[in-house]
């Protein structure tokens, strides 16, 4: 029985719900989110790893013929091909899963560890606060509206890896660190150069000769915070710059790489305290009438 099948039969009455769809740009992985008081799973399988967080409540499962039981604020993981069922307690559970394929972890590991390596966890329920908070950012941002490139294949990568190389029985480790200031500087230039544009992790990290693992951790560690947050950052900057001039706001987002109005309204006000509106009249007191109405 696949997931799909599985949850057939799942009433929207009662708190219940559940929403699965299936990300192409992640090798077709499945997410799920869903709250459960009753609905039971069959035992069945995946071809693919499960991984993710129990929200909410406690949610009891069989595996490997033991009976294990999985709690709000835990990571649940488990190896492709492992049979288990999945039932709530009496208090219902809620949780977001991801169903990784074998194919995206090894892709993962190859650019952590130099070799593609398939990973396997002994331990199913982890306690691990801030991989529990990695993962929930990440299944929320493919949930949500707003959809970046370069911010959904970093924290995919950083959630993945951070759960294998700290969780999974492996013997390899990444490479040291060091220094690369060339290539965070050619990472820089390439985002300054696309502040009006989706940027690609994969393009990024061609432009600065590195992999996309190694880059993430040599960028973090030069500049103090990850591309995306610096590409953000510079963006809200030329915001700033264009609100001094006579563009509607709407063009204003799309100049400086927002989705859309909504997005930069609420990506602005979070960087700077108040919308782009208020900032135009407030640091154009004596513009004129019409174009701040724009």
């Amino acid at each position: 029985m696949d997931q799909q099948s599985a949850l057939t039969e799942v009433s929207s009455g009662d708190g219940e719900f559940a929403r699965l769809w299936r990300e192409a740009r992640f090798d077709g992985m499945e997410c799920l989110n869903a709250r459960f008081q009753r609905h039971s799973y069959a035992p069945h399988t995946h071809e693919t790893y499960v991984v993710g967080v129990i929200t909410a409540g406690t949610e009891l499962y069989r595996c490997r013929g033991s009976e294990r039981v999985a709690r709000a604020g835990q990571v649940v993981v488990l190896d492709p091909d492992i049979l288990h069922d999945g039932r709530p307690a009496a208090d219902g559970y809620a949780y977001r899963m991801f169903y990784p394929s074998v194919a995206l972890f090894g892709q993962a590991m190859a650019e952590a560890l130099d070799r593609p390596v398939a990973p396997h966890f002994s331990v199913k329920e982890l306690d691990d606060p801030e991989l529990f908070q990695a993962l929930c950012r990440l299944h929320l941002g493919l949930e949500g509206p707003f959809r970046e490139p370069l911010r959904t294949d970093a924290d995919a990568l950083r959630a993945f890896t951070a759960l294998a190389l700290r969780h999974g029985d492996l013997t390899a480790r990444p490479r040291d660190l060091g220094r690369e200031p060339a290539a965070v500087r050619r990472a820089r230039e390439y985002l300054d150069a696309h502040l009006d544009s989706p940027v690609e992790l994969a393009d990024l990290a061609e432009a600065a000769g590195l992999s996309r693992f190694h880059l993430l951790r040599v960028f973090r560690a030069a500049v103090g915070t990850t591309p995306h947050g610096y590409l953000t950052d510079r963006r809200v900057a030329q915001a700033k710059r264009l609100l001094a001039g006579p563009l509607p706001l709407a063009e204003v987002a799309l100049a400086c790489g927002f989705c859309d109005q909504a997005h930069f309204n609420r990506v602005f006000k979070g960087r700077v305290g108040v919308s782009p509106g208020h900032y135009r009249r407030g640091s154009n007191p004596v513009q004129d009438a019409a174009v701040i109405a724009a």
